[in-house]
């Protein structure tokens, strides 16, 4: 009689999460060649299945005699998509360029790199005018996942002034009054 049919199973994984480019091999021993492969709930019907998103999947071998192995295979991914937390220190006067933008990178496999656009590569950023910025980080994986955050800056002070005048020579009932707008109260 054939020997027993024995098999192993290997794996690669999804590189990114959510994505569909997880494989799935076997190797059958024993039994009689020609081998005939079934893989569900799907990856078709060769000893590799490609194409495969992260979870489990079950193969059926058939010999030509019609003796049957299953395995079962479970492809994993990161647990969370590349992406990012910021905290951002606003402009303190209307014009300035103190603003800064501290990101802690999230999701994907570390280690990370940053690209803000313009040669920039460094994960933190300062010395920012008011504006929105915007960086892609990608994982250890090539996975990769955009964070923007926006620099704000109060309004440029203004002011009205409105004055009083001395009633008689050498008084001192004179006032003198201003009324400011923008920038940050209290003044």
């Amino acid at each position: 009689q054939p020997t027993a049919m024995s098999a192993t199973t290997s794996q690669t994984n999804v590189a990114c999460n959510g994505g569909t480019n997880g494989t799935a091999s076997i190797v059958v021993t024993g039994g009689t060649a020609p081998y005939t492969y079934s893989w569900s709930p799907s990856g078709g019907t060769a000893a590799t299945a490609s194409g495969l998103s992260a979870g489990t999947y079950t193969v059926t071998v058939t010999d030509a005699n019609a003796c049957t192995i299953t395995r079962t295979v479970t492809i994993t991914q990161p647990g969370s998509a590349v992406s990012g937390t910021t905290v951002v220190t606003n402009i303190a006067c209307n014009g300035g360029s103190t603003g800064a933008i501290n990101l802690t990178p999230t999701g994907g496999t570390a280690p990370y790199t940053f690209n803000w656009g313009g040669g920039i590569t460094t994960e933190d950023r300062t010395g920012l005018s008011a504006g929105t910025y915007t960086v892609t980080i990608t994982d250890a994986n090539g996975c990769t996942g955009t964070v923007s955050a926006t620099v704000t800056q109060p309004t440029a002070m203004s002011a009205t002034t409105s004055q009083t005048n001395i009633s008689c020579n050498g008084g001192t009932n004179g006032t003198a009054s201003i009324v400011v707008t923008g920038g940050t109260a209290p003044y």
